[in-house]
């Protein structure tokens, strides 16, 4: 073998695992927004690299599509042993990447091929071959950088076209995402299959014979990698409709405790009024219990009044009816469930917050705590205080799990159904109407929300 013949040899090889090793970083860069850890995407690529170097290296006894199917699944369960949630989510993950990588490196093969073939093998330097094969080492960097630009702009765009990345993927989810990868992965397989057979039947090159197919074939993977992105930004829409219509609803169930919250407080008003008319009535018969000296009937009249006045005037008192009346509501249950409920709320007057937002953020802050207090002598405690034009509200809870932020500063919920995560983003919506922000943290075993608000 020649000296030149060598190095076209080692030229193809290293350009062979230069692609391999390339996929297998954009693998994890790939899977990294949705892992826990940026160790975990990296052990991904590494073991994805690892199998795909050891398979290559070896003689060869699978093809390459099987090779690069193990490779995958060797990756999806790197992925799955570090991580057994949403495990949809991660064959999504693996499926796509499967596609896209076929996709992009086949892309820039035929832009690869159409340019070696016009200058390395072109009559014109026929028989230079030094000339041909710094042409051709010329043509595989090409061919990588083409690779890793198709790869990282597919990969970019499904990333960002994929916001709800901490959300559990569901089977029909899985399903609609992977039709278009499962499409273009199938597409690419029988396309080199007529080329293999046309090349093995006739011992020519179905692309130099028919110069349409290596177009076609690159219109096919193109179209095939934009659907994939046009089906996960029309599956992120989906959601984000999803959600504003979730988060519609909550609204109107809130509506409605309102006008519940409303319509006892207009009941607690006619108590007192009517105790108030009765006053005098009352003081009259007291002062004749009295003026006829029976005063144990004065005692027991005035521990009857006593116990009416307990009944109708609230035990916490903010400034603001209707805020009583929910705190009041929630004392009650934490009562039912036998948690201590410490309130400290006083609603801040002379400004422009509304009762109504206030009892989104407290209605939901306060339903939150009651679903996840733990712990022995739960507790829920609620406290405000304003400086100036800045009111804070905090509300502690016991918890004795612990709060998983992941690639979000709001913690995920345990929550499942239509309600997931809604009440700490309804409370972020309602604070940032008032210039504000929400804040939450674990501090041993306690959980502080703290809400600040700008109400001048």
């Amino acid at each position: 073998m020649s000296l030149v013949e060598r190095c076209w040899m080692i030229t193809s090889k290293f350009s062979v695992i230069a692609i391999l090793i390339i996929t297998g970083i954009c693998f994890g860069v790939f899977v990294y927004p949705y892992m826990k850890k940026k160790r975990e995407a990296a052990l991904v690529s590494i073991v994805y690299i690892g199998i795909m170097s050891v398979l290559y290296l070896i003689p060869q006894q699978i093809g390459n599509f099987s090779a690069y199917m193990l490779g995958v699944v060797a990756a999806f369960l790197v992925m799955y042993v570090q991580d057994r949630r949403n495990i949809y989510q991660k064959i999504f993950l693996a499926v796509t990447f499967f596609s896209i990588r076929w996709l992009a490196v086949a892309m820039a093969g035929r832009m690869d091929d159409f340019i070696t073939k016009a200058l390395v093998f072109g009559n014109t330097i026929a028989g230079r071959q030094w000339l041909q094969y710094i042409l051709y080492a010329g043509t595989r960097i090409l061919d990588i950088v083409l690779c890793i630009i198709f790869l990282a702009v597919a990969i970019g765009l499904i990333n960002k076209a994929y916001v709800y990345k901490n959300d559990e993927m569901s089977v029909k989810e899985l399903v609609m995402l992977i039709i278009p990868s499962l499409v273009g992965v199938t597409g690419y397989g029988i396309l080199q299959y007529y080329l293999n057979i046309y090349e093995k039947d006739t011992g020519k090159s179905l692309a130099d014979t028919y110069g349409f197919y290596g177009t076609l074939s690159f219109v096919h993977y193109f179209i095939s990698i934009i659907a994939i992105l046009v089906m996960t930004t029309m599956f992120q829409n989906w959601k984000v409709a999803q959600e504003e219509q979730t988060g519609q609803e909550l609204v109107l169930n809130q509506v409605s405790d309102m006008k519940k919250h409303i319509g006892e407080v207009e009941k607690l008003y006619q108590d007192i009024r009517s105790l108030r008319h009765d006053m005098g009535n009352h003081i009259q018969m007291l002062e004749h219990l009295v003026a006829e000296n029976h005063m144990d009937d004065a005692a027991e009249y005035m521990e009857h009044l006593k116990k009416e006045w307990n009944e109708i005037s609230p035990e916490i008192k903010t400034g603001s009816p209707v805020i009583d009346v929910i705190l009041m509501e929630k004392l009650r249950e934490a009562k039912e469930k036998q948690i201590r409920f410490i309130s400290d709320f006083h609603y801040p007057k002379d400004t422009k917050l509304n009762a109504f937002d206030l009892s989104v953020i407290l209605n939901n802050a306060l339903d939150n705590c009651m679903e996840n207090v733990s712990g022995e002598n739960p507790y829920i405690s609620l406290s405000s205080f304003r400086k100036n034009s800045i009111f804070m509200i905090t509300i502690k809870n016991r918890y004795e799990g612990e709060l998983n932020y992941k690639d979000s500063d709001l913690p995920e919920t345990t929550k499942s159904g239509k309600e997931h995560g809604i009440g700490l983003h309804n409370i972020r919506r309602v604070a940032r109407m008032y210039m504000g922000d929400i804040f939450l943290e674990q501090e041993n075993q306690e959980v502080v929300l703290s809400i600040m608000l700008q109400v001048e």
